[in-house]
């Protein structure tokens, strides 16, 4: 990670708004790179990018009383008010609470709880990780993530429709088919992604 402090200025440019001096801010399940990014503020888009820019994952930038988005070609992955920090739970709306601590076993969001939001984008950003390993940062490779150019993912749906919903797994058939992986990839198991995310974001060691 470079020596950037988060939510310090970092960047200045000049737009609609004179000169923009932007913070660093960085996503989370552990520090996500490749995904798609807005910035926008009174509705008007500021900035634009993708996660992880300057070999500094999980990076991308924002100014006070913005809002960001967060996007894979076509699926959306969530918005929350921009800030130093933000995780798939800011995105989804709900707080950052272990359910059990780590032990996830008896702990699944339930159909009517927007948990499970938070849940299916942490399963599918380990999932696309370049070397499979949720434990270090997560890297969407660009050859990946053009996969979703013109795909919806709906992430607000029980696990067993999730996992079998027909655009993820077309995704995942072009990966694999394109060898955009090391080994042939499959979804990742929900329990493992609980625990991963929770470690991530320092929920548990």
């Amino acid at each position: 990670m470079s020596a950037a402090i988060p939510g310090c200025a970092t960047e200045c440019a000049y737009g609609a708004y004179g000169t923009v001096c932007y913070s660093t801010g960085y996503y989370y399940d552990s520090l996500v790179s490749g995904i798609d990014y807005e910035t926008r503020l009174d509705g008007e888009v500021i900035r634009t990018g993708v996660t992880g820019e300057n070999d500094d994952p999980g990076r991308f930038l924002f100014i006070e009383g913005a809002t960001v988005s967060f996007s894979l070609g076509g699926t959306d992955l969530g918005e929350a008010a921009a800030k130093e920090r933000l995780t798939p739970f800011d995105l989804a709306g709900v707080a950052e609470e272990a359910i059990g601590g780590c032990d996830v076993s008896a702990s699944f969001p339930d159909d009517g709880s927007a948990f499970r939001i938070v849940h299916n984008v942490a399963v599918l950003l380990q999932t696309l990780d370049a070397d499979g390993d949720p434990e270090g940062t997560l890297d969407v490779r660009s050859e990946v993530a053009a996969l979703f150019e013109n795909v919806t993912i709906d992430f607000d749906q029980p696990w067993e429709d999730f996992r079998t919903d027909p655009e993820l797994q077309g995704v995942l058939d072009a990966a694999n088919s394109g060898d955009l992986f090391p080994e042939t990839r499959a979804l990742r198991e929900r329990v493992a992604a609980l625990v991963a995310l929770y470690r991530g974001i320092g929920l548990c060691p």
